[in-house]
């Protein structure tokens, strides 16, 4: 499953850019301004997968405090909640930190792409099944030829949309000129024909609508 990482998922849901990993790390021994900006994005990163923890970490122990005062509102009509203040201003505390690395991961991560018009293998791209939204996972996209697709969800997809097939190719997009044109089918990991019918649909205006058809056609 892609985007596990919450500094990617951050960038992901901001941008839009789905990365495999953290692909400026490679760029932190560079001299220059490539360099400078991926050893900063680096420790930004790290900065931030750090107070996501801290921030998952008091709100749960905020959702525990708040199930016992349930409890005994049911019991006795009264609270007697020990440390709730200081729980309370910890998760407060976390979310301003939280919210101010995202801001700046976001940021140095825009100028160090600026400097890296393309990453990664030209063969294979990924896709935010809805754009803004790594809940609804992620696509990835392997060339059959050069406007043809094969599609491939993750198991955050494959789950969001409720189909059984997570990480097995379920049909090819083809880029018309004029639109994406879907194409469902099943077909084995090593097997890159389809083993069956296959089901045309229709024209979608851009890419994730058109992978997305797939998925809602399995469903």
């Amino acid at each position: 499953m892609l985007l596990t990482d919450p500094a990617l998922r951050r960038i992901a849901a901001d941008t839009n850019d789905v990365l495999p990993d953290q692909l400026w790390r490679h760029d932190t021994a560079t001299l220059g301004p490539i360099g400078d900006l991926a050893r900063l994005l680096h420790h930004t990163a790290r900065a931030f997968t750090d107070t996501t923890t801290a921030l998952d970490t008091t709100l749960t122990r905020t959702a525990t405090i708040a199930t016992t005062a349930a409890h005994q509102l049911d019991a006795r009509a009264d609270l007697h909640l020990p440390g709730y203040q200081q729980t309370l201003t910890d998760a407060l505390t976390a979310r301003e930190r939280h919210t101010t690395l995202g801001a700046m991961l976001v940021a140095t991560y825009r100028a160090w792409r600026n400097h890296r018009p393309t990453l990664g293998d030209s063969g294979t791209r990924h896709v935010l099944l809805r754009p803004g939204d790594p809940s609804a996972g992620v696509a990835t996209l392997r060339r059959r030829e050069p406007r043809t697709w094969l599609v491939v969800p993750d198991t955050e997809a494959a789950t969001a949309f409720a189909i059984p097939y997570p990480d097995r190719v379920v049909g090819e997009v083809t880029d018309t000129g004029q639109g994406w044109t879907p194409t469902a089918y099943i077909a084995r990991p090593d097997h890159p024909t389809p083993l069956g019918t296959t089901y045309p649909l229709p024209t979608c205006d851009d890419l994730a609508p058109a992978c997305r058809s797939l998925l809602r056609w399995w469903h």
